[in-house]
């Protein structure tokens, strides 16, 4: 069962990157001798054109995080796995995998600038600026949320901060020798891959001392703030893309230890359509699998540092629909891991990951204390990867909002992105009990649904994109048109739970609208009648 569920999906991804992935190029007029951003402008700082081995780690990293780990497995555990895998499938093939890929084209189209950007061009000014403001939004409540789960796992578990501090230096070392030494990537790779690995050996002997969660907070904006305002080859893209290698190993060994597992994978098919109150599969299926399936922070990060390092457009396929596949498959093997782990249990869905990997790491030979340290940690550390994404990406949108250019804007920018976040979290929530909240589990609500509504906005502006050069665009209508539908719906079942004039009801009103705002003047623009070649060329090219 375990075994032929993996394979049928591994397959099933792996036919529509050669097959649904070669349509999207045809389709979509990819270019591969087209000048791109990276290499046009190439600034050393934030375009720099990459060899697309080395940016689908980065890229993939940046992406994933725990999103299709946690997503699928609470997701399951709820509805069933029969509907979650459908989703993880259909969603990464033809909406996720649609999505990322158009959001990278249309950036490279224009000249590596956000999809915001790309919407201001193309819909109109008001409508681009009311979407660069909610995208910030969006970004904003990631960072909180990121923020606070790894200040908590590194206050819960001192051998993930030790451990994240190692891949951190590693990654410097690693980002300098890449970029002086001269050293050849076949000799540099495997050493490099070594010593990341070593950090888990490292963090498990030589645990960081206890410290307050304030001093963690402190330590983690600062390192946020480097990482956002170095350059991207000398720290994130080399750190990306040694941390890839922990979900490459883990799904390796996984597939493996499958095939010679012989236990039972004790999860349902399929539960109700409303496990409990407001719990819908109709539309919260598809907001709580984002990762995994389709998720609007991916077109952030597609349009944010990813198309800023692309060296040709035939590593669009490559970097953005094949790491969307590979996500997909690494959302599977999360389902496999709670179904054979007894639920989620105790510690969260990442321990039931945890406790899953290690059983199929077990009969393979790797003692399951080990397996359990190994997954956990790798895991965990992945937090930092999208926390530091984020933090670059949201200083790219204000420059843009503002209109900044040089390096002056990189060092405020990167600094007002952080003050929010540092604000909230180092303030204390309540709930309505008076129970202490965590700055995450304050803003969660509006999470999930925010992220895919950030999606279908992606979506509904490649649409546009395309009907500006006359594209048949129907492969991204549908997707487009599923993914308006769920966060919206979502987000109004929000507002009259919690009624909209309180905090929660309130936002989520003020982010229905502004979801409806943006789509309607999307549509219009898609129902006019075909407008003459010198108008359809200006802006995006």
């Amino acid at each position: 069962m375990l075994f032929a569920l993996l394979v049928s999906s591994a397959v099933l991804l792996a036919l529509a990157y050669r097959f649904y992935g070669r349509f999207l190029e045809s389709r979509c007029g990819i270019e591969p001798d087209r000048e791109t951003p990276a290499c046009e402008i190439n600034d050393g700082v934030d375009y720099v054109p990459t060899r697309a081995s080395v940016l689908f780690g980065h890229h993939f990293s940046s992406i994933a995080g725990a999103g299709p780990i946690v997503g699928p497995i609470i997701a399951a555990s709820v509805f069933g796995w029969l509907p979650t895998w459908l989703w993880i499938i259909v969603g990464s093939i033809f909406v996720g995998g649609v999505h990322d890929f158009g959001s990278t084209l249309m950036s490279l189209r224009d000249r590596g600038r956000s999809i915001t950007a790309t919407c201001r061009n193309l819909i109109g000014e008001t409508t681009g600026k009311l979407f660069l403001i909610f995208v910030i939004m969006a970004l904003v409540y990631v960072i909180v949320v990121f923020l606070d789960l790894t200040v908590a796992g590194f206050v819960n578990d001192p051998a993930v901060a030790t451990s994240s501090g190692w891949f951190i230096l590693v990654a410097l070392a690693f980002g300098l020798c890449a970029k002086r030494s001269g050293i050849s990537y076949k000799i540099m790779i495997p050493a490099f891959v070594a010593l990341t690995y070593l950090g888990l050996w490292v963090g498990v002997k030589f645990p960081a001392p206890a410290l307050d969660k304030n001093v963690w907070m402190a330590a983690v904006l600062a390192y946020c703030y480097l990482a956002a305002i170095l350059p991207v080859g000398v720290l994130m893209q080399p750190r990306d893309f040694l941390s890839a290698t922990f979900l490459y190993a883990i799904m390796a060994l996984g597939v493996v230890g499958v095939f010679a597992f012989d236990g039972g994978f004790d999860l349902p098919a399929y539960t109700s359509f409303e496990p409990k109150d407001w719990s819908y599969l109709v539309p919260f299926l598809f907001i709580t699998v984002a990762c995994g399936a389709c998720s609007g922070f991916h077109s952030i990060v597609s349009s944010g540092t990813t198309s800023k390092q692309i060296q040709t457009e035939r590593d669009v396929k490559k970097v953005s629909y094949g790491a969307m596949l590979v996500e997909g498959l690494l959302a599977v093997f999360a389902l496999a891991c709670v179904g054979v782990s007894g639920g989620i249990g105790e510690g969260g869905p990442v321990q039931a990951f945890a406790r899953g990997s290690a059983l199929f790491f077990n009969t393979i030979g790797v003692p399951q204390e080990l397996g359990m340290t190994f997954a956990t940690l790798a895991v965990s550390t992945f937090l930092l990867t999208t926390l530091d994404t984020c933090t670059r990406l949201t200083r790219f949108l204000l420059e843009e909002l503002f209109d900044w250019r040089g390096a002056g804007s990189r060092y405020l920018g990167s600094l007002l992105v952080l003050l929010l976040p540092a604000l909230a979290g180092f303030a204390t929530f309540t709930a309505p009990d008076g129970s202490v909240l965590p700055a995450w589990k304050a803003v969660w609500p509006l999470f999930g649904a925010t992220n895919q509504l950030l999606a279908a906005l992606a979506l509904i502006t490649f649409v546009v994109f395309l009907k500006h050069r006359r594209i048949a665009f129907g492969f991204a209508l549908i997707p487009a048109a599923v993914m308006v539908v769920m966060p919206v719906l979502a987000l109004v079942m929000m507002v009259i739970q919690c009624g909209p004039f309180s905090l929660l009801g309130g936002i989520a009103l003020g982010m229905v609208l502004l979801g409806i705002y943006v789509t309607f003047m999307s549509v219009k623009f898609v129902l006019a009648p075909p407008v003459p070649d010198v108008v359809a060329d200006r802006g995006v090219d």
